[in-house]
């Protein structure tokens, strides 16, 4: 049950929730007046958050910032943490077959970039791939299991079979360090490892693993912070990519005070 609430209510309380919400009261009112005042909330919202600079700022303030490579060689094992990673096996056009030699990386791809980078310069010598299916029932199911696709592609890159290890049960970041904290244990017979996801996951992703009893070494990717820059058309232009960015920063947001709430942390 929480878990669906809290992939549903999330969405209602990010920017592109808020915009809809207002579109949809204002479309079904009455009042001229209150139907024109939606509609600018809805363009407000829609500059604010579309605003380059103010987006790029609050992804600065809350990402992880860039660590080095883990100099400690007695953590072997990485945590890498699916969520678009991979979309799944390209099908041809026109037609039911698929071609299993061709990957679809994701928007987060560069999670396993980063944990092949680990496992090629040996700062790890296994990689547990945690992360099942996180669809909810409305959504569109993935075409393929994720972390079976990540394993795949990892093995492609260089990486021996004998040093992947595959978590599929797991559904959201409490479940990830729940089930994973009991392979380390049970597997690897430690309590630390290196974790691996997105800059803008890793601070609820550490609160979850420690309080699971596992010492992390964070290792985060794919930012989506820039350089920081002053230029008029940072300020005053809305961008998409901005309001993009501002949604999956509020929803973090979200996510994170509420496994505050919940003790998961």
């Amino acid at each position: 049950m929480f878990y669906f609430f809290s992939k549903t209510i999330t969405y209602l309380l990010t920017p592109a929730g808020w915009l809809i919400t207002a579109l949809l009261i204002a479309f079904f009112t009455k009042n001229a007046r209150r139907r024109r005042q939606l509609i600018g909330l809805a363009l407000s919202i829609f500059w604010l958050f579309g605003n380059s600079f103010l987006v790029n700022e609050l992804a600065l303030w809350w990402e992880y910032p860039i660590q080095p490579t883990p100099a400690d060689s007695s953590v072997r094992v990485a945590v890498l943490l699916t969520g678009g990673l991979v979309n799944g096996i390209k099908e041809i056009p026109g037609d039911k077959q698929q071609r299993a030699d061709c990957f679809l990386l994701g928007r987060e791809a560069d999670r396993a970039g980063q944990a092949l980078y680990l496992y090629k310069t040996g700062a790890v010598q296994k990689i547990l791939i945690s992360g099942g299916s996180g669809n909810l029932p409305f959504q569109t199911k993935s075409l393929n299991d994720e972390g079976q696709m990540t394993a795949q592609f990892l093995r492609v890159a260089g990486v021996r079979p004998d040093d992947i290890v595959l978590e599929n049960k797991s559904r959201n970041t409490h479940e990830n360090a729940l089930f994973s904290a009991q392979m380390l244990q049970k597997t690897f017979q430690t309590n630390r490892c290196v974790l691996v996801t997105s800059a803008l996951h890793m601070n609820r992703a550490v609160g979850c693993f420690k309080k699971e009893g596992i010492a992390v070494i964070p290792f985060p990717s794919t930012f989506l912070s820039g350089r920081r820059s002053f230029a008029p058309g940072e300020w005053l232009l809305p961008n998409e990519t901005a309001f993009f960015n501002a949604y999956y920063l509020t929803r973090e947001l979200v996510g994170y005070v509420t496994y505050k709430v919940m003790g998961y942390m």
